[in-house]
This record gives structure tokens, C-alpha cells and sequence, in this order.
């Protein structure tokens, strides 16, 4: 181990030394000294982008703790790196732009780096799928090591020189869809500096004319401007302005109609986007909510689309922290968001934030008019958000201005808009799971909103063959207490549901009884009043699972008790093998894993992370495995042992089919596929 540290430490000495005489500023890196942040720095490293570091200096700071190197980006080393976060990333550029992916290429754990030199000064900032590393940034180079990852290079050829034209065609092409729709970078004092129709005119083209009209109205009525002055200024060009390809025909009446309803609803007082599109979907707010127990981040977002904000458009934080403020969300609420504890998720930035040197009224200007700017954030679309926070696309509830208005008001709406559409079955843990909050906060929301909540019995008659599934009440068990059910005379009165008590009400007759199960209650808001206990028919097949399911033991020798009691072993077990993992190498992966095709998918599967943070999950063959380690890297797949659990489902299925329960046995197959 100490050999192989040497070794490694005498390798990064040497390369950073023949980087500095190759012109490039290198700077040492953490790497595995510090775990939890092995890209830093190992010095300030901030005279590095100014000058190069001496030899002397070099031997002086790459001690034997060390593990990687950095070269400063810029001017300074004349490089620039464009950094791919994945691999899908970099192949659609390569396929899009094949002159520029001859160059000199790093792979990297989750992506690739792809090296050119110039002599141009290019602003360091991120796209979507990875960054453009320039001025005041550094990159990690091989040979550095950080945890079991090497960075090598694939394509150790020379590195391509880029002129202006290049530099201009990549940002172009990195940026193609990043064109801003708000108002940055120019402070207006007054209405009639506004000029509506050359806004007009540069963003429809871009947007469409509905979403163009609404914009620029909404950045008039921002700035003071009565609707009536916007509408004389904007109605006539909206009518004239030419419609995109295939959109069906209007009549000059229709699109003057049209153009006055856009209006209008930008100057309306709920603020609301024209298009029920337009809303931030409810996946991503539950992720948010739950994730990280506060609502900043998704009602910034929501702020964002009340304001109008395009996806894609940029903002300074400045302007920002004005809009939020407008709606009740204060500054520090604004920054923990965009660059305190709540910014990233899975360690990937929620909003992105870019670096660029001058913007203009539409964002990012590569022409240097306007004023200079450092740091810029993009507002994301909902693409972004669905891939950043690993959620699928769901509806999106609309909300007001007055729901934004405070962390309660938000969450408070959040739970209103979910019942109203849904008006759901369902526990009160689940809808405080959905918000992240406690049951008793959901019964305080409950009572505000004045929904109405309607308990759900389920009832089954009381009979010899019900009785058999009705518990037997153990020495350790509560004498009058049994946990969601009860039995229930015809007057009215209840009993707790054990064996004995509903065996002496079948002896004593005089009456009918029946076995009551607690079931999940509805919530709605309709006008109707709904009766407070709901009761339906429950069948003896049904009630059987209840038990088995919250945990109750079913009857001595019940075929669904003992089914019961092995799934819940076999969950515990699978359970406690997930973990169980093996890591893979190039060299490891014939020992690892069998020829025997049939023997591999059965003793294990292949699992790595993605660029996202999810997990990836291949059948356990060696030709997957070498494909695997190539692409995410050596030593970043691992080996996962199954568990006996599919093959303990299969037993209890084939078991349930030759007792005659088709629906159990299907129930369990599927179980064993999942």
C-alpha cells in the first residue's frame, strides 16, 4: 500500500512538472486526504491564475498525502475544458459537432472532459448536462486518483486549438435553447423607456406569439404601465405578427379576442401563467416538501411561474430577491435556495447557475454589451427538474399569489388543490408523508379548509367460517383492545374482535352480529355533505388479508397466516442481503461472475450510478460487465448477491395454486417477477 502511494505521489509530481514547462498552471489536489470534498484545492490557489507555479514550488506542495492534480483553466494555461456530467451527453455532441470530439479526452467517473487551447478569454458557466471550464475555474487531470476512480485519458491525442468563430459556435451550441425572457441587466425608472415592440418582435419568434404577448405584458404591468396603454401598444402588432408553421388558421377578429384575453390574464391578480401547462408538477413539489422539509425551494419556483419567468430565461440574484419579496418570500429564504443549504439535491444545483461577463434584455450576450455580471442563475424547466430530482411527470396544481404567501399558506394549498381534484381514499400518514409534515398539522389543514372526512367500515357478517380468522387473544395481548376491527351487536353496541368473544355471540344467538374492519377514509370538499361513516360490503377473502397484512395472525393452520408470516421473513431477509455488494474490476470480472448464462442472472445482478445519482441495474453477464465498467468506469460496478426471495415466492405461488387460491397465486408470481 505504501509502495503504491509512492509510486502514485512520484507520478504527480512529475506530471505537474511537465505541465508548468508545458505552459499549463497546475495545482494540487485533496483527493482521497479529504473523503468528503476530494476536488479542493490543497493551497489557495488563486495566484495560480496568474502565474505558474515554480518547480521548487512544486516539489514543496505535492506532499505524500495527495492523491491528485488540477490545472487551471483560462488564459493562464491557455485551456479550455468542457466538462460532460454523463455519457449520453458527450455522445450527442460528438454526433452533433464530430469536428470539435477530436481532441485530448479524460474519462471521468460520471462523464468526460474534452480538452482545447486558446488563447480567448471564455467565461467559466454551466449548461445543461455539465459546465465550460475557463476563466477562474480548474479541472482534474490524470493521474489523479479519488476514491477507486483513476482519470485516464481515452484520446491521448493533441489538443485542438479553438478561434474566435469556434468558441462562438460551441457557446452557440451549448446555449441554443438558453435564450432569457426576463428583464435583467436594466433597471427601469420609468414606463416609456419600455420598448414593447422591439420585445415583442425579437421574442415571438422564439416563444410563439400567446407566450411573447404574455411576457411582454407582464414585464409593462411590472413597470407601471396601465393594460389599456399596453394593449394600444402591443393588440395591432400581435394581430399582424406572422404564426408559426402549421398552426391552424384565426380571423382578424379571433386573434384580436385572443391577443385582449392574453392581456388581460397577465394583468389579472392571481398571476397565473396563460396555460395550465405552466405549472410546477406535483411530483416535483412532494420531492421538494419531503426531501428537504421546507417549502423555499418549491415556492420560488412556484413564484417564478406566477411572475411569468420563462424556463430557461436568466436572473440575477438581485432580481431574485425582489420578485420573492413581492410575493412574502424574504431574502434569506432567496439565497438559501439559489446557493445555501437548499440548492442542490443529490448534489446537483436545483436551479442551474451560470458564469458569464455581460448580459443584455435577453440574457446572455456574447457581443459584451450591457453590463458586466458574474454570476447568473437560469430558472429551470420542468425537464430539469424531473431529471435532477429523479421524479416522473405528474398534473400540476395551480396556485394564486396568497398561497406563496407563507410556508404554511403553501402547504396548506399544496393539500387544498390534491383533495379537490382527487378527493382521495386514503390515511392521514400518507397525505403528511406527501407534505412532509405530522398527522396532526393534516387534521388542522382538515379543519380550515373544511374537508370533509368520511370514515370507511367495512362489514362482513359474523359466522362459523368468519370466526375461524378472528384472532385468539394471547397472554401478551391487550384484554379489551383489537387494533382496527371489533365485532358490532345490531344495537349498536361493539366488542372487541377476539375468537372467544365472537364465539359466545354465535352460542348466545338472539341477534345478528357483524365483524367491522376500519378502512381508509375519503376526503373531499364538495358542497354535498357526506355522511361521516361510509359502510360496504367486505368479503371473507378480503378481511382474511387485512389481518395478514397488519400483522395479525390469522386462525391455527390458516394457509393465509403462515404465508403471511414467511413473506414477512423473506422481506426481512431481502432486506438485510440489499446491502451485500461486491465491488468489480477489469481484472475480477472473470473470477466474479459464471460462463453459465442461466446461473448469472440467478446468483446476482449488476448494478452502477448513473450521472443523476440513480441506480442502474443490468443482468449479471461478463459482456454487460465489461460494458458497464467502460462506461461508468473501473472499479464503479458492483455485484449484487439475490436473495432466496423470488424463489421463496414461486414456492408459496405454486403452493397457492394447488390450493385452489388463483388470485393469491397470481398476487405472489407477481411478487416473484418484481
Amino acid at each position: 500500500m505504501k509502495k503504491a502511494t509512492s509510486e502514485l505521489h512520484k507520478k504527480l509530481k512529475d506530471r505537474a512538472k511537465s505541465l508548468a514547462r508545458a505552459g499549463y498552471s497546475p495545482i494540487p489536489v485533496h483527493g482521497n486526504n479529504a473523503p468528503m470534498e476530494p476536488k479542493r484545492p490543497a493551497l489557495p490557489w488563486r495566484p495560480y491564475q496568474t502565474r505558474i507555479a515554480s518547480e521548487a514550488e512544486i516539489e514543496d506542495r505535492f506532499n505524500q498525502q495527495i492523491t491528485a492534480l488540477g490545472i487551471v483553466c483560462g488564459r493562464i494555461s491557455e485551456l479550455l475544458v468542457i466538462d460532460f456530467d454523463d455519457t449520453l451527453r458527450y455522445q450527442r455532441f460528438c454526433r452533433h459537432l464530430p469536428q470539435f470530439a477530436d481532441t485530448y479526452t479524460v474519462k471521468t467517473k460520471r462523464g468526460f472532459h474534452l480538452y482545447f487551447r486558446t488563447a480567448q478569454k471564455v467565461p467559466s458557466h454551466q449548461f445543461d448536462g455539465g459546465d465550460i471550464k475557463g476563466e477562474r475555474s480548474y479541472v482534474v487531470a490524470p493521474p489523479s486518483v479519488i476514491g477507486n476512480f483513476v482519470y485516464q485519458p481515452v484520446k491521448d491525442i493533441g489538443k485542438r486549438q479553438l478561434t474566435k468563430a469556434d468558441i462562438d459556435q460551441l457557446l452557440n451550441y451549448f446555449h441554443v435553447n438558453a435564450t432569457g425572457h426576463s428583464v435583467i441587466g436594466k433597471t427601469i425608472k420609468d414606463a416609456t423607456e419600455l420598448d414593447l415592440e422591439r420585445l415583442y418582435r425579437r421574442l415571438a419568434p422564439r416563444m410563439g406569439r400567446n407566450n411573447a404577448l404574455y411576457r411582454v405584458a407582464s414585464i409593462a404591468r411590472e413597470a407601471g404601465m396601465n393594460k389599456s396603454d399596453a394593449a394600444k401598444r402591443l393588440l395591432k402588432l400581435h394581430v399582424e405578427a406572422r404564426s408559426r408553421p402549421g398552426h391552424k388558421a384565426e380571423s382578424f377578429a379571433e386573434r384580436w379576442q385572443e391577443g385582449k384575453r392574453t392581456i388581460a390574464s397577465a394583468y389579472g391578480k392571481s398571476g397565473r401563467a396563460v396555460t395550465r401547462g405552466d405549472a410546477l408538477p406535483n411530483s416535483v413539489r412532494e420531492r421538494l416538501l419531503k426531501s428537504q422539509g421546507s417549502t423555499v425551494v418549491a415556492r420560488l419556483l412556484d413564484i417564478f411561474l406566477l411572475a411569468g419567468w420563462r424556463p430557461e430565461s436568466f436572473f440575477t440574484l438581485g432580481e431574485a430577491i425582489a420578485l420573492a419579496e413581492r410575493y412574502g418570500l424574504n431574502r434569506k429564504s432567496v439565497m438559501q435556495a439559489l446557493t445555501g443549504e437548499y440548492s442542490r439535491f443529490d448534489g446537483r444545483h436545483i436551479i442551474t447557475r451560470r458564469y458569464v461577463e455581460y448580459l443584455d434584455i435577453e440574457g446572455l450576450n456574447l457581443e459584451k454589451r450591457g453590463r458586466p455580471v458574474e454570476l447568473v442563475f437560469q430558472a429551470p424547466s420542468v425537464a430539469r427538474l424531473l431529471s435532477v430530482l429523479n421524479v416522473g411527470r405528474s398534473p400540476g396544481d395551480q396556485l394564486g399569489i396568497e398561497d406563496v404567501r407563507s410556508a404554511r399558506s403553501y402547504r396548506m394549498a399544496v393539500h387544498r388543490e390534491y383533495i379537490r381534484r382527487l378527493s382521495p381514499r386514503s390515511s392521514l400518514a400518507v397525505l403528511a408523508a406527501r407534505l412532509g409534515v405530522n398527522e396532526r398539522t393534516i387534521r388542522r389543514y382538515n379543519r380550515a379548509l373544511e374537508v370533509q372526512v368520511s370514515a370507511c367500515v367495512g362489514r362482513l357478517a359474523l359466522t362459523r367460517a368468519a370466526l375461524a380468522e378472528l384472532p385468539k387473544r394471547g397472554w401478551r395481548a391487550v384484554k379489551n383492545t383489537t387494533n382496527g376491527f371489533w365485532l358490532e351487536r345490531d344495537d349498536g353496541s361493539r366488542l372487541p374482535g377476539w375468537r372467544h368473544i365472537g364465539s359466545k355471540l354465535l352460542n348466545a344467538g338472539g341477534g345478528r352480529a357483524h365483524i367491522c374492519v376500519r378502512r381508509a377514509s375519503i376526503f373531499c370538499l364538495e358542497r354535498v355533505r357526506r355522511p361521516a361513516v361510509e359502510f360496504e360490503k367486505l368479503t371473507l377473502r378480503q378481511f382474511s388479508r387485512l389481518l395478514v397484512l397488519r400483522g395479525q395472525r390469522a386462525g391455527a393452520g390458516g394457509v393465509l397466516g403462515r404465508v403471511g408470516e414467511l413473506m414477512r421473513k423473506a422481506r426481512g431477509r431481502a432486506a438485510a442481503l440489499q446491502y451485500e455488494k461486491v465491488q468489480l474490476y477489469f481484472g475480477t470480472v472473470e473470477a466474479r461472475i459464471p460462463e453459465d448464462k442461466i446461473a448469472e442472472t440467478i446468483s446476482g445482478y449488476l448494478f452502477a450510478r448513473d450521472s443523476s445519482g440513480a441506480e442502474v441495474r443490468r443482468p449479471a453477464r461478463r459482456g454487460i460487465a465489461y460494458r458497464m465498467l467502460k462506461e461508468h468506469g473501473n472499479g464503479n460496478v458492483y455485484l449484487a448477491v439475490r436473495s432466496s426471495y423470488r424463489e421463496m415466492m414461486m414456492s408459496l405461488a405454486r403452493h397457492a395454486l394447488r390450493a385452489g387460491d388463483a388470485d393469491h397465486g397470481l398476487e405472489l408470481l407477481a411478487r416473484a417477477q418484481a
